[in-house]
């Protein structure tokens, strides 16, 4: 399991976010589980990529900040 925390600049609606989420080609390549948790600015997310196979931060940042930019192109990401 791994777990990541990011600050947004703005608001960013949960349900919205899940499209663009799914939408995105390497989400569905890594066949990872993620369950993201939205409190105000605040974006939880929690992966379950087995074991054997942990998603690299660096990729999984890229591909949330890209989904994230989908829907707000002046929302900033921070990572916490």
């Amino acid at each position: 399991m791994q777990r990541f925390v990011a600050e947004l600049s703005t608001v960013i609606d949960r349900a919205e976010f899940e499209k663009c989420w799914h939408a995105d080609p390497s989400v569905t390549e890594t066949q990872a589980k993620v369950e993201f948790v939205f409190t105000g600015s605040r974006v939880s997310a929690a992966v379950d990529c087995g074991a054997a196979n942990p998603w690299p931060s660096a990729s999984f940042h890229s591909t949330f900040s890209a989904a994230i930019r989908r829907l707000d192109r002046r929302c900033n990401v921070r990572w916490l």
